[in-house]
């Protein structure tokens, strides 16, 4: 008798069943500026250059939150005012102070090799060969992180860029 509920019991588990869940459907944001895009990491990074945030405490005093508005494509950006972006392979909103860090390949020095008038704000970051560079308008961001992935000098180019909660 055991071996015969046993046996119902788990060909009833054992067979298939399709669950009557369906995912949300998820509208998926095109790049509408092709030439404010840049790549990171494989992600296409959509700079957008008439958005600003400014990040605040939540009233929890447990979340920084941003609050985003619009703004002058030529106004600049800084860890006081961020600029706005759009990581479309997380389809999430990020932001950017404008710096970017890089690592030349071994035995290479910045110093030797990049115009600090080209490269605004160059400081060595860490050791072995770890920079940073400060970009001071988004379309000056997404000019820097080109010409920095460009060149056959560097290991890596990291644009710097949170990810937070939005005020709404």
């Amino acid at each position: 008798m055991h071996r015969i509920a046993m046996f119902i019991i788990l060909a009833v588990a054992g067979t298939a069943s399709y669950a009557q869940l369906q995912p949300t459907p998820r509208v998926i944001q095109a790049v509408s500026d092709p030439s404010m895009v840049i790549d990171d990491r494989g992600a296409k990074l959509e700079v957008l250059p008439a958005m600003r945030a400014a990040q605040q405490m939540a009233s929890s005093g447990r979340q920084v939150i941003h609050s985003v508005f619009a703004a002058s494509q030529s106004e600049p950006i800084s860890p006081r005012q961020l600029g706005v972006d759009f990581n479309h392979a997380m389809q999430v909103q990020g932001y950017i102070t404008g710096e970017i860090a890089f690592k030349m390949k071994d035995g290479v020095q910045a110093t030797d090799r990049l115009d600090p008038a080209s490269y605004p704000g160059l400081a060595k970051l860490t050791n072995p060969n770890v920079y940073l560079v400060a970009a001071r308008t988004p379309s000056e961001f997404v000019e820097l992180v080109r010409r920095l992935q460009g060149r056959n000098d560097m290991e890596w180019v990291e644009p710097m860029v949170t990810y937070g909660g939005l005020q709404r």
